[in-house]
């Protein structure tokens, strides 16, 4: 069986290189670099919107088969002057034969999607169990992208206080929609991402106390994926190669340092999650060549979150035989502990 395997995992990391070369094709703020110092976590969350999160108001609202569906918005803070950089954007379908005790379940969708199918067929399969759903337009991608360009040009950029920036917004944005759902649809509320979305609903367990998360090949190590598994077309952009550390440092090792510490507060590993860890599960894909499987099996061990392995790549892990059944399960099932009394959010290193 060996043989044939070992062609499995091939073929799981060819789709993940040609992934990888698309995404080192977007574009990439490469403008100043004006953050170079450590940044401690816990200062930087406890001055964010987290914990006093935006009022989420409903734009819109329509019969779509057996729920309403509304739109959101609310007001947002990040980078940029478009129009999506000023305003968070959500889709929200209220079930209107919901289960007894349905969650409000947030999808948040990966980098550059220019259409979050996977992430629909979730939310309407869920739907069908009696939830309700909310996906999410994250900053620069879909309905917030730059005008004319690609969803996810301009998230991303080589100034660590612009990493800092997008992912604070983004987690900022889906704790305003946490708050929304819990103040006007249910108490109780489960999240799930993919990939980025995986870092975004990882740090959002870090601050706010959720029912269930599900992070789905989690980016939750920032510096170490931009080292380990940059694409190579953007990493000769970069100046990154064996020996130099391109934009950020003179050599390798000192630019990693320098993100590790700069970029602290987007490593989730570093916080200590105000959700229970017993509500936490990470699916991890052995073959993943994008984000890399070793940092999301050390943020498993480090919160004593579940872990799923699966002998996928970072994309095929989403047509696992059986995955989207039993991450649906995962986030239909009564919490597994309390996450009221969870531990305060603080920075662990």
């Amino acid at each position: 069986m060996a043989q044939p395997s070992a062609r499995r995992g091939r073929a799981h990391r060819a789709v993940d290189a040609a992934v990888l070369r698309r995404l080192g094709a977007l574009s990439y703020e490469t403008a100043g670099m004006r953050a170079r110092e450590p940044v401690n976590a816990a200062d930087f969350w406890n001055a964010s919107r987290v914990r006093d999160p935006a009022r989420v108001r409903v734009t819109g609202e329509w019969p779509h088969g057996r729920s309403r569906q509304l739109r959101l918005a609310g007001a947002s803070a990040g980078p940029g002057q478009h129009p999506g950089s000023r305003q968070l954007i959500a889709t929200a379908h209220v079930n209107l034969a919901p289960s007894p005790d349905a969650p409000m379940i947030l999808v948040v969708h990966g980098f550059a999607v220019p259409v979050p199918i996977w992430d629909s067929l979730q939310a309407f399969r869920l739907r069908a169990r009696g939830a309700h759903t909310m996906l999410i337009d994250l900053p620069f991608h879909l309905r917030r992208r730059l005008p004319g360009r690609n969803s996810g040009d301009g998230f991303f950029g080589t100034d660590p206080a612009r990493i800092l920036a997008t992912l604070q917004q983004s987690v900022e944005d889906a704790a305003a929609l946490v708050a929304w759902a819990r103040r006007d649809v249910s108490p109780t509320v489960a999240v799930m991402g993919v990939s980025l979305g995986g870092l975004v609903v990882s740090l959002l367990a870090a601050q706010v106390p959720l029912d269930c998360v599900v992070a789905v090949a989690p980016l939750c190590d920032p510096p170490a994926t931009f080292f380990e598994n940059m694409p190579r077309n953007l990493a000769q952009r970069f100046g990154l190669n064996g020996s130099s550390g391109g934009v950020w440092g003179d050599d390798r090792d000192e630019a990693r340092a320098m993100l590790d510490a700069a970029l602290a507060p987007v490593v989730p590993r570093n916080l200590v999650p105000r959700t229970a860890a017993a509500n936490i599960t990470l699916v991890r894909p052995e073959h993943d060549l994008i984000v890399g499987p070793q940092p999301i099996a050390d943020l498993a061990a480090a919160w004593g979150a579940e872990l799923w392995d699966y002998p996928q790549g970072h994309i095929t892990v989403m047509n696992a035989r059986g995955i989207g059944a039993r991450i649906r399960e995962r986030l239909l099932e009564p919490p597994h502990a309390s996450s009221a009394g969870a531990a305060p959010s603080a920075a662990a290193v």
